[in-house]
């Protein structure tokens, strides 16, 4: 026994792994013992850490359900405990703690002692972040691009002309509807765009001036920006050639008032000479309603009066954040 007692020792002396021994029968569970392989991990002294509880390697960061586990743990009198939590060094870095504590009782079952190992584990705690960040960034690249397929192929399947130059001639303004979107998000990388710049990106220079934006700060989420600016680019496509924007007269106002899940815009086109024959077949809302009702899961609705076309598009979850 006493040879094995001395090998223990032994053994715990040169193991390069850092551990303690706290005295649960002393006021705070102070430790009594600190093997220097836990002093160089931590960066503390033997005089430093000797007579303190373990709780002083927490900090500001430690999950307090991390906390409240290990101290229930510890009430309970588990005779193993083992979770990991963040703890801090002497000078203030951080590092992810494997901590495995063990009861040591004599004889007769009393406790004596508290007997915890630490590991630091943050090389693997960063190597599974960094795993599931590309993860969720595949995931997003994923729906993206399937966003945008949809996207394209609800152009092909929608866009109707009497030749194949301007069947081409429409898909490829579409098309582009979607990259000047694209490239928009990118220059944001891709955390949002503004409303004011979305829009901006479907006015065309020669009819710019007759166009009026009307609306607060606004800022899109990421999934809501190509379908948001298709659905814009009909609008003024359509009004450039068939309604207000195709005259020397006529004017466009797009306004938008947003919540805090979503988006009401409004198209009012004015002096125009539409009837309900004119919007059904020369408009092509159709896209539109497309785009708005099964892309943004919203709502389009449309009204024809004196010399005036009405667009009320809702668009549901797109409003990322508002300013004033």
């Amino acid at each position: 026994m006493t040879d094995r007692r001395e090998l223990a020792l032994v053994a715990v002396e040169r193991t390069r792994m850092p551990m303690v021994v706290s005295d649960p029968n002393q006021p705070d569970n102070p430790i009594v013992l600190a093997h220097h392989a836990f002093l160089d991990l931590t960066g503390y002294s033997a005089t430093e850490v000797i007579g303190r509880n373990c709780r002083f390697l927490q900090g500001p960061d430690t999950a307090p359900a991390d906390i409240d586990r290990l101290r229930q743990a510890l009430a309970r009198g588990n005779d193993h405990i083992e979770l990991e939590l963040l703890n801090y060094r002497k000078d203030g870095s951080t590092f992810w703690n494997q901590l495995a504590i063990s009861s040591v009782r004599n004889a007769e079952g009393q406790l004596l002692y508290h007997f915890a190992s630490q590991k630091d584990v943050s090389a693997r705690r960063a190597a599974e972040a960094l795993e599931a960040n590309e993860h969720r960034l595949l995931m997003e690249v994923d729906h993206r691009a399937m966003n945008a397929l949809a996207l394209v192929q609800s152009i092909v399947n929608l866009t109707r002309s009497d030749t194949n130059e301007g069947l081409l001639h429409a898909i490829r303004r579409r098309v582009g509807a979607l990259a000047r979107a694209h490239r928009l998000l990118a220059s944001q990388s891709w955390q949002g765009v503004e409303m004011h710049d979305l829009a901006r990106t479907q006015i065309d220079e020669d009819t710019g001036q007759r166009v009026s934006l009307d609306g607060q700060l606004v800022q899109l989420a990421p999934h809501a920006a190509q379908p948001l600016a298709l659905a814009l680019h009909e609008l003024f496509s359509n009004a450039q050639l068939h309604g207000a924007l195709s005259g020397k007269n006529g004017r466009v106002q797009l306004s938008w008032c947003p919540s805090k899940t979503a988006l009401r815009l409004r198209w009012n086109e004015r002096e125009v000479d539409y009837d309900e024959t004119t919007v059904t077949n020369k408009l092509g809302l159709t896209l539109v309603r497309d785009v708005v009702e099964n892309q943004l899961k919203g709502r389009l609705t449309r009204m024809i009066q004196e010399a005036e076309l009405v667009v009320a598009i809702d668009v549901p979850d797109v409003v990322q954040c508002e300013g004033d």
